[in-house]
């Protein structure tokens, strides 16, 4: 299991800055093949809000689809921020567990506090106890924000 600290997630969030920031504004697109590459997507997605209605998992093609809302932070600043629509898709699913809601739940948001590679898993962790186990075999994750930012209503509370 990767141990994600604060300084991890710190120093993450920093270096997508120094990458990002020459560009800021463009849209962000990221993929990941491995546990260290997942620390990195875990802190871009913190705190992303996540549509029970925009998650889906096609067996058929062990593919796993979640849009959500995700917080920007690559300015690097304490300013304002902003949140963007942002695509995660996940190929090689072989089985998606929930708990703590049921798909059937379409109004309900969830939010997003992080991703926890353990073995062959991929757990997805939101707040109020929730999650989704994700159990993996070849898999290639991407995350790619699309459309236009908004003023992010309300700012997390918490030490990143």
């Amino acid at each position: 299991m990767v141990n994600l600290t604060s300084n991890t997630v710190r120093d993450s969030l920093q270096l997508i800055s120094s990458i990002v920031q020459p560009h800021m504004k463009q849209l962000l697109k990221l993929q990941a093949k491995d546990a260290e590459d997942i620390q990195v997507i875990s802190a871009v997605l913190q705190d992303a809000i996540a549509p029970v209605v925009d998650m889906v998992y096609r067996a058929e093609d062990k593919n796993f689809v979640m849009v959500v809302q995700r917080l920007c932070r690559e300015d690097g600043t304490d300013m304002k921020h902003e949140r963007v629509c942002c695509a995660l898709n996940l190929r090689g699913v072989e089985s998606v567990q929930t708990h703590g809601f049921t798909s059937t739940e379409t109004d309900r948001m969830l939010d997003l506090l992080a991703l926890m590679p353990e073995g062959d898993e991929l757990h997805l962790i939101f707040a109020s106890d929730a999650g989704i186990r994700l159990r993996l075999k070849d898999w290639h994750l991407i995350i790619e924000d699309f459309g236009t930012r908004w003023p992010a209503q309300c700012e997390p509370k918490h030490a990143l």
